[in-house]
């Protein structure tokens, strides 16, 4: 180490020790007191505005963030590309921000520049939100970059962070969780899309005018693989007591962080006091790596116990102990809300049944007649029990049809890459000769549509690909037939092939199920027509798909431990009518297996041949079949965890005749409703022999004094 190092790390010290006793010098003054060390104690401070919360040190004027500089409503001071900045909002380790109107508009904007350097932070905190969009979470609508400075602008949320309001929450538990749970359902959003946020806390949520939170600040942001583990988190990030036990150690990061960063920011709404204290940087990490929260009804004895219960179980020290996810922490408080037992404190039966006649006043006063009406109520129980099972039923049909939508827009996804492959190896093929006339430029247009990997997937997109000459015979098909060129299969033609018959030159066609002649495998194609140079009439390209368990979604898994989601086509039937549907994607389907017969019930209308089959369906179009109450999957012969009744929801595939079918177990739905009706039955019960009692002792009573 040379003098100068060695004076530089002295003078950062001593600029540390001040800054613990609250005595942090001005950063100006600092660097004009050492100016033969400035250029490496101004990069020490830069460091410092972007870790000063994460060491526990007060922010000081030159990283302070969050400053506020007030609304901004001067006059623009000054042009930047095209907006016009009307007022400093902030300023910290990675640029400044500013309120800024969009140029010859009304529009006013928050807009986020980037200081010299720190280009890749910057880059990925734009990856990170630009791709979410959630009504909690802060916008970003333009990025770009104006006389080589990075920026991006976002909506100005006017109301200020939530650190400013943190006093009018404290008496105010409903209010509390409904905003936390909005919060968490943001973060829950993110998560979804692998990104976890790592500095979640107050002054990163913003309020509007009409008290909605927005969270904000992605700076510190990471990627996460499919178990919510961060694959690019770098050092360790965030500011204390927000940051979990595991993040303050350095242990690779989960979304049990941001579970964490919820339960701090709950506990400080309920109590007005953080969790975890400490005099200095040191304290504050032993106190969050080893002490107990004090329990917030200590601190605020108005809290009520759930929302007590609910925070702790955020602020477990094992992740393994939290809830396990963001969404588990937003339903757990919305069941508050709802004066519904929550999982963090299992209510007792007593206090359950307090509960449902408080949610039920009319119900829980008719209990006092039950004494003569004992027979009554329990024939109208029966008959609320089949209604009540009814109308689950019906509820879980339609949230099998949201979900069958979810998944159908991911299969969509998924088939719109593989229609942008057809699409670009159809384009090379139209730049040249007509296959036959050069057929290794033709093999190699099918090589790389059937075997290149699309949409970061690693597996072979398609099982062949092939060109039809204008009267429907295969010229040319990869993997090379050795069969194709025996007379009877070269002089095959194909003109009543759904993917030659309706492909069309202007969008990509998903087609029918067939089964193959060469493989015997049942296969839709992707279809599109193109003209080769110097050819009079179209030619056709196709590429095909067979059954499989699962569709390459990347994330997205169309199935889960609760929910079977399959994919369903129709047949490609003689004389162009679609035929039956066949179950074409099954978590018991082996790849390359015969298909089954999908159910008993008909299709609804026929999809708008005038749109795109691979665009949006149109707006209010009824579902391609109707909710399924007694359905049998087709597998429970062969396997019999498909066995019993099922319940269904469908959604169209985009414009297509692809269906996807989602089915939920009969019993898994009603059991617990049926599990809750007995009891209450049982206290129905009890209640009247209470009734019948206290009746009885009233009556005694009014003899004794007559």
């Amino acid at each position: 180490m040379t003098a100068d190092t060695a004076r530089v790390d002295e003078l950062a010290a001593e600029y540390l020790a001040a800054a613990e006793r609250g005595q942090a010098p001005d950063p100006a003054d600092f660097l004009a007191r050492h100016p033969e060390h400035a250029a490496e104690l101004a990069a020490f401070l830069a460091d410092l505005g972007r870790f000063g919360s994460f060491l526990g040190l007060s922010a000081g004027p030159s990283h302070d963030l969050t400053t506020d500089l007030g609304r901004g409503d001067d006059p623009p001071r000054e042009r930047f590309g095209g907006y016009d900045l009307l007022g400093e909002l902030g300023r910290g380790g990675m640029g400044a921000v500013y309120r800024a109107r969009v140029a010859g508009t009304s529009l006013v904007v928050a807009l986020k520049q980037l200081r010299a350097g720190g280009v890749r932070r910057f880059r990925d905190e734009i990856e990170a939100v630009a791709g979410l969009r959630h009504p909690n979470i802060v916008p970003v609508y333009h990025v770009g970059e104006h006389d080589g400075r990075p920026f991006y602008t976002m909506a100005l949320v006017e109301g200020g962070s939530l650190d400013r309001h943190v006093a009018r929450f404290r008496d105010d538990p409903r209010a509390t969780a409904a905003l936390v749970a909005k919060v968490a359902r943001a973060i829950h959003f993110a998560h979804q899309r692998r990104v976890l946020h790592r500095d979640l806390k107050p002054a990163n949520i913003l309020l509007d005018e009409a008290g909605e939170p927005h969270v904000a600040d992605f700076g510190l942001a990471a990627r996460t693989d499919e178990s919510g583990t961060a694959t690019d988190a770098g050092p360790a990030a965030g500011s204390l007591p927000w940051m979990a036990p595991e993040a303050v150690r350095g242990d690779t990061p989960t979304t049990g962080v941001d579970v964490w960063a919820l339960g701090v920011v709950l506990y400080e709404l309920l109590t007005g006091e953080r969790p975890f204290r400490g005099a200095t940087w040191a304290e504050l990490r032993t106190a969050v790596l080893a002490a107990s929260p004090v329990a917030p009804r200590e601190v605020n004895p108005r809290v009520p116990r759930d929302l007590e219960a609910i925070c702790l179980r955020c602020l477990a020290r094992e992740t393994d102990r939290r809830y396990e996810s963001a969404s588990a922490v937003a339903l757990e408080l919305e069941r508050w809300l709802r004066d519904e037992p929550v999982r963090a404190r299992p209510a007792g039966r007593g206090e359950r049944v307090a509960r449902w006649c408080r949610r039920n006043p009319g119900i829980a006063s008719g209990l006092a007649f039950v004494v003569a009406l004992a027979a009554a109520v329990t024939a109208g129980a029966v008959g609320v029990a089949d209604e009540l099972e009814a109308e689950v039923v019906s509820a879980v049909c339609q949230n099998s049809e949201y979900d069958a939508t979810l998944v159908a827009g991911n299969v969509q996804q998924r088939f719109d890459q593989l229609g942008g492959a057809v699409e670009r190896a159809a384009a090379k093929l139209a730049n040249g000769p007509p296959p036959p006339a050069d057929p290794e430029r033709a093999a190699a247009a099918l090589r790389g549509l059937a075997e290149t990997p699309v949409g970061g997937s690693d597996a072979r997109p398609f099982v062949n690909a092939f060109v039809l000459d204008p009267v429907g015979r295969i010229v040319a098909i990869w993997p090379p037939d050795p069969n194709a060129q025996a007379p009877e299969v070269r002089e095959q033609r194909f003109l009543d092939r759904d993917y030659f018959r309706r492909a069309r030159a202007d969008r990509v066609h998903v087609s029918r199920v067939f089964e193959s002649r060469r493989d015997g495998l049942d296969k839709l194609a992707l279809s599109l027509k193109f003209q080769p140079r110097g050819a009079a009439d179209e030619w056709v390209l196709a590429a095909t798909v067979t059954t499989d368990r699962k569709l390459d979604l990347g994330v997205v898994s169309m199935s889960d431990s609760r929910h079977e989601a399959i994919l369903v086509a129709p047949r490609d039937a003689p004389g162009g009518a679609g035929g039956e549907y066949v179950i074409l994607v099954h978590q018991a389907l082996a790849p390359r297996s015969p298909t089954r017969r999908f159910g008993t019930a008909a299709p609804g209308p026929p999809r708008d041949s005038d749109r795109p089959e691979l665009g949006p369906p149109p707006p209010n179009e009824p579902r391609p079949f109707p909710p399924d109450r007694d359905y049998r999957d087709p597998f429970a012969a062969t396997n019999p965890d498909y066995a019993g009744r099922w319940l269904t929801g469908s959604a169209r595939v985009g414009n297509s005749e692809l269906v996807v079918v989602v089915q939920q177990r009969y019993s898994d739905s009603i059991t617990p409703h049926r599990s809750l009706l007995r009891r209450s039955l049982s206290w129905l019960a009890a209640a009247g022999g209470v009734g019948l009692l206290t009746f009885a002792g009233l009556r005694a009573v009014r003899r004794v004094t007559a």
